[in-house]
């Protein structure tokens, strides 16, 4: 049975605790990822404004991809978040995330010809236009040929610009300029950050998504 289109965090916090308490001590990691995650979904669902949705839900993303590398330093963003993405998509037996992509053209596509998210618009390439419309195409192949993981990259490419124009102080709140854009965003997040709480909750604690960064720490 596929997965509602909006999964809350009241629900998702209710499978995360039918995991037995022992197996959630005993893979901290894991708990943890979890736990921040949903404490930030449940912040975006109380949110009255579309900036504090979009910033609640991307600390939630973020709080479950981030991660240490082998020398115990945060791995670098990019890439945590893009090999994230791939393992998700390894683990989503139910095809939650493949479901949002199959539902959404009308959202996805539009956000990933979005010039003033494609970020060779800003860094002045000279073809950025004919760079922008040919990462549509691979998107559209994508879709063709079923490659969940393709578009996905590929949008939240977009959504990482977006994100960086709202926490860096490059957008005005409440601005009417980046309203469409920042609700297609909100949109989409508000399906895909649950989904991905929702895989890793069904993955397990067994599976090792690397070791959280700041874990918590007794005070003396």
């Amino acid at each position: 049975m596929p997965e509602p289109r909006t999964l809350k965090a009241a629900t998702l916090r209710r499978r995360f605790r039918s995991i037995p308490k022992d197996a959630r001590d005993a893979h901290q990691p894991f708990a943890i990822r979890v736990w921040r995650g949903l404490s930030w979904l449940e912040r975006s669902e109380g949110a009255g404004d579309l900036e504090g949705r979009f910033i609640s839900l991307w600390i939630a993303f973020n709080a479950i991809y981030g991660h240490l590398d082998g020398d115990g330093r945060d791995a670098r963003d990019h890439a945590s978040w893009q090999s994230f993405l791939a393992r998700l998509v390894r683990h989503d037996t139910g095809d939650a995330l493949g479901q949002t992509v199959r539902d959404r053209p009308g959202d996805i596509l539009p956000l990933i010809d979005n010039r003033f998210l494609f970020k060779p618009f800003w860094l002045g390439v000279p073809d950025a236009d004919a760079k922008r419309l040919r990462a549509r195409r691979r998107a559209l192949k994508a879709y063709n040929d079923g490659s969940t993981l393709a578009v996905l990259q590929e949008l939240f490419e977009r959504f990482y610009v977006l994100r960086m124009q709202v926490f860096h102080g490059a957008a005005t709140s409440g601005s009417r300029l980046n309203r469409r854009t920042l609700e297609q965003a909100v949109g989409l997040l508000e399906d895909l950050v649950p989904r991905m709480l929702g895989i890793l909750i069904a993955a397990g604690p067994e599976v090792d998504w690397g070791e959280v960064c700041f874990p918590p720490v007794a005070d003396d």
